[in-house]
């Protein structure tokens, strides 16, 4: 089979794959306890016969009631999500097929635009996405460049002061929640600066990108999210690049006299990458999950935030949003992890 044909059968199973995951979400939340329309409505003091009416309004607003107050049965509300069935705009006054196949992840049932419609969801993923790219890339980077030299220097002074340091502090940073790494971080940049981190409205003027203070308080969080994608890497490159060096090629190559630095990035490093691309090209979806808990902890007001703010306040279209986002971003990066196998392994075939 060539690359080519296997990248299309891939890209093919990516569809199923992506309405299974849309199913499984779909029926969770609407089976997760509490009254979304209640808490839109928010602390109400009135008659009853108001109460009544105000819910009924809000219920077929977000589309959990009909026209007659009658709750719309759940698989029906899903393929109005798919754009398969027809639902109620408040845009054109009428019912119409607007779902994820037209492109459309509907309106958010938190977040208002003129205090009673809801803003669409793209436009708030969009509108966010800017502040958990800046912080995650970076994030990313660094991650991945220090994981591989901390894991490289630990193969290679195996037993070593520095590599028994190293191998502590990693499993006691492995084993470490993000959010609880997040407020040790807060709390040792406090005492040792009078720094919390905690963003703050001056930080996201605009232009943010030309905003000084902006970059000042995106160090934290990047410094989080940093620690915590490098422990797993670290330790993976450095029990695969171990698992090389006991190899006979190795040992052959070093009894022909190359140098130690030739034998340990030519010929040991490269044959221990596959299974490090494949943690580094899933770290990325990995990452964005983790910046929910770490944006959550320093008020980033990125995806993160949006996420964990909507599942908090039961903002079903926004959930459903992020579980389609994270499971798309997992298996199309997961594809380019597969694909990525010949270019480090030529002896791979598809």
């Amino acid at each position: 089979m060539s690359l080519r044909n296997y990248a299309m059968r891939r890209i093919i199973y990516i569809f199923p794959t992506i309405l299974g995951i849309s199913i499984v979400s779909f029926a969770l939340i609407a089976a997760s306890p509490g009254d979304p329309i209640q808490i839109r409505m928010g602390l109400f003091k009135g008659e009853q016969a108001d109460y009544d009416i105000l819910y009924d309004e809000i219920g077929f607003e977000i589309g959990i009631l009909d026209a007659d107050g009658e709750e719309i049965n759940s698989v029906i509300r899903y393929f109005q999500w798919l754009g398969l069935m027809k639902r109620w705009s408040y845009e054109n006054n009428d019912y119409i097929r607007s779902g994820i196949l037209q492109g459309d992840f509907g309106r958010s049932w938190y977040w208002s635009e003129d205090g009673k419609q809801g803003k669409p969801i793209t436009d708030i993923i969009v509108s966010r996405m800017w502040y958990t790219l800046f912080l995650t890339t970076p994030a990313f980077i660094i991650s991945t460049i220090l994981a591989t030299v901390i894991g490289v220097v630990q193969a290679t002074r195996q037993y070593s002061i520095w590599d028994k340091g190293v191998t502590i502090a990693s499993l006691i940073g492995y084993s470490m929640p993000t959010f609880w790494l997040a407020k040790l971080v807060m709390l040792a940049s406090f005492y040792m600066f009078n720094f919390t981190g905690a963003t703050q409205g001056e930080a996201f003027r605009e232009p943010f990108i030309l905003n000084g203070t902006f970059y000042v308080f995106l160090i934290l969080p990047t410094l989080t999210l940093v620690l915590t994608g490098l422990v797993f890497l670290a330790r993976l490159t450095r029990s695969q690049l171990l698992d090389i060096l006991r190899q006979d090629y190795i040992t052959t190559a070093r009894a022909k006299g190359l140098a130690e630095r030739s034998v340990i990035y030519k010929h040991a490093f490269r044959n221990a990458l596959l299974p490090i691309v494949t943690v580094v090209g899933m770290a990325l979806p990995g990452l964005l999950a983790g910046a929910v808990m770490t944006e959550g902890v320093f008020g980033w007001p990125g995806l993160g935030s949006v996420f964990l703010t909507s599942a908090l306040q039961r903002d079903q279209p926004m959930m459903m949003a992020t579980n389609f986002i994270f499971g798309g971003l997992f298996l199309v990066f997961r594809l380019l992890v597969d694909l990525s196998y010949a270019l480090v392994d030529p002896r791979i075939r598809y």
